[in-house]
């Protein structure tokens, strides 16, 4: 079990340690995710059940701390 939740935590883990440094090209990405869709997290069953948050809710926080950045 705590090789499966581990392996689960991993890919979120490696995607923080992105979320430090934002390139034009993720900043640009960013900026037509918000015009297209907004930086709004989605309601998450999986967050809920404590299986963790979804990788489009943690795209979500990234975008929003990198606009928060250029702004």
């Amino acid at each position: 079990m705590k090789r499966l939740l581990l392996a689960g935590t991993l890919p979120f883990v490696l995607l923080g340690a992105c979320a430090t440094t934002s390139t034009a090209e993720q900043r640009a990405s960013c900026e037509k995710m918000e015009s297209g869709m907004g930086t709004d997290d989605r309601h998450d069953h999986s967050e809920q059940k404590g299986m963790g948050r979804s990788s489009m809710n943690l795209t979500h926080d990234q975008c929003r701390q990198i606009l928060a950045k250029s702004r």
